[in-house]
Order: structure tokens, then sequence, then C-alpha cells
């Protein structure tokens, strides 16, 4: 496939790393905190607890959707395929980045493709993050699997990483507690 057909309308292709950074907030971050993101519910609660959680620590918050096969259409085969894979990556970024404008303090959405945990980490580890939140492990067969075999993200997080992990339930009541007045 010639690099022309993988451009989509928006100039973009969906396979190169994207990095978007939101307005300044205003004053200094005191640290970094990462979180993981995709189409997944518990995922969207993970990223609505780390806004709350980056605004009670004045943290800068990185945004990371790893492109991976939940993203990708049933169809290789179909001829607008790789429109359709722009498209849902497109989705995320807009979801992610609507969510992430009630944060008053600084943010940056990645995109890319990639191993998950290697990408959070390597994220954490360039601003030192305090550290990484994502959202509960899916139910199911796959999800499961890849938890007896180690190989989840909470899971590489955890054994390979070196930054503390934060898993969100995805039942969560989000980031209420973080308004709640000082006792």
């Amino acid at each position: 496939m010639s690099e022309s057909q993988h451009r989509q309308p928006g100039g973009r292709d969906w396979r190169e790393p994207l990095r978007v950074d939101g307005p300044s907030g205003p004053t200094v971050p005191a640290t970094h905190v990462v979180v993981g993101f995709d189409r997944h519910n518990a995922s969207h609660i993970a990223l609505d607890y780390a806004i709350g959680l980056a605004a009670a620590l004045n943290a800068y918050l990185h945004v990371a959707h790893v492109i991976d096969t939940d993203d990708l259409p049933i169809d290789p085969d179909a001829a607008d395929w790789d429109r359709a894979i722009a498209e849902v990556v497109e989705r995320e970024r807009a979801y992610a980045c609507s969510m992430l404008a009630a944060l008053p303090g600084d943010w940056s959405y990645h995109a890319h493709r990639g191993n998950p945990a290697n990408l959070l980490g390597s994220i954490a580890d360039a601003n030192d993050a305090a550290m990484i939140v994502i959202g509960a492990p899916r139910h199911g067969s796959a999800p499961l699997v890849e938890r007896l075999l180690g190989e989840s993200v909470s899971a590489q997080l955890i054994h390979h990483g070196h930054r503390p992990v934060m898993l969100v339930p995805e039942h969560s009541p989000a980031s209420a507690w973080l308004s709640r007045p000082a006792r």
C-alpha cells in the first residue's frame, strides 16, 4: 500500500504517533500522572478519576491511547479499512479531549501503536510521573487468559514497572471523592 493510501482526508496517518497538548493551566504542575485510555467504559471511568486526581494534585495529566486490535475493523480486506480505523482513533481522541476540557491544569493526549504497558511506562518515565492510572481489566475469556499468563496491562505494569499503578474499578464513583471538602 502506498503512502498516499494511508493518508486520511484530514491528512493524518493513524499509524503515526499523535500528541495533542491542551492549554496551559493557571499554575506550574507539581507532578505528573499518566492514564491509559481506550474505548471501554472502565477506561472512561479511569480517565474521569484521573482528571479529578490531577486537579487535586495540581498534576500534569498525560492520557495514553494505544491503538490496538479493539480499534481495528472486523474485515481487514474491506476497501475502507484504513478510513474506519482513522475514524475510531479520531473519535477516541475527540472524546478524551472533550473530557479533558474540564481539567483546569495542563494535559496531553497521546495515540500510538504498540504495547500498552510499554507506552504507559515510557510516558511515565519521560515525565517522572507520580503514578499510572488504568481502568479495571475487562471481563471475558481473552482478558482472563491474559491475566493468567501475566500479559495484561496491569500485570505488566506491576511486575515489570517501577511506578505506582492505580487500578480504578469500573463501578467507581469516579472523581466524586476529590470534590468533597476537607475535614
